[in-house]
């Protein structure tokens, strides 16, 4: 394939999938990473799509925080693999509060623990729940987002003051050195009130999530006990991120 056609083939299948990761392009084309990374290198310097750190997404996402329905299809195998790491943090009989987003939302599928007490801000994660499990499920109430389907504001803040949570798993758009951020302040203020009141507090990020910053930075990754990310990161950002707090890319035995 000529590299015009090839980098064409880029853009049309970042069109069709608002984002996607390097390894999964060149997979799709079956070519090196190495080749994609430097097609992507070219096509962001042509203005024909955004370069960013693991992969590329399409131009008009700089100004809006992608939607539910756009990430939806994207990064889904490691957003299993780490469902797996959150289910060996979790105990039988406990109460967890589970997060916005996609990532956390494939995760469900892998917990496998008895009698929990969940915890929720995110629509999506609630009608899992409630149509594939038996747990006791807590919807926090809130102003509603269309955009990531969460409830956030003050009453899904106060939703929490009266709640003890053994372990806290909130996801995040992207992290960079200790920073941990978010596209909204209102989404970061659930996750932090969460936190407050967890005994253990968890981030949740794929590997294309490293290097990356959003608008707002809600907590710091050395105020927390875990960051959970898949087995495709690279041996220098688990290095390098592991500085700040500890690192999980396989289960815990």
């Amino acid at each position: 394939m000529l590299k015009q056609e090839r980098q064409e083939e880029i853009l049309e299948l970042i069109h069709q999938h608002t984002y996607l990761s390097i390894v999964e392009i060149a997979q799709h084309l079956e070519v090196s990473e190495m080749t994609i990374r430097r097609d992507i290198t070219e096509l962001a310097q042509k203005n024909k799509l955004t370069k960013l750190y693991g992969g590329a997404q399409k131009l008009d996402l700089l100004d809006r925080e992608l939607s539910t329905d756009e990430k939806i299809q994207t990064q889904v195998e490691q957003k299993k693999y780490i469902g797996k790491i959150i289910n060996s943090l979790i105990k039988d009989n406990a109460i967890i509060f589970i997060g916005a987003g996609t990532t956390i939302y494939y995760a469900l599928a892998e917990i496998q623990r008895k009698n929990l007490f969940i915890i929720t801000n995110s629509l999506i994660a609630f009608m899992y729940l409630k149509e594939n499990t038996d747990y006791r499920i807590l919807l926090t109430g809130g102003e509603f987002s269309p955009t990531t389907e969460e409830f956030v504001g003050e009453v899904a803040i106060r939703a929490f003051d009266n709640l003890n949570i053994d372990i806290a798993f909130a996801a995040t758009n992207g992290i960079f050195d200790n920073n941990v951020t978010t596209a909204q302040f209102d989404e970061g203020a659930v996750q932090n009130a969460a936190f407050a009141k967890s005994k253990l507090s968890c981030i949740v990020a794929d590997s294309s999530k490293f290097g990356v910053s959003d608008v707002y930075t809600f907590t710091r990754l050395s105020d927390l006990d875990y960051l959970i990310t898949d087995n495709q990161i690279s041996d220098e950002l688990f290095l390098h991120y592991s500085k700040y707090t500890m690192l999980l890319r396989e289960e815990i035995q």
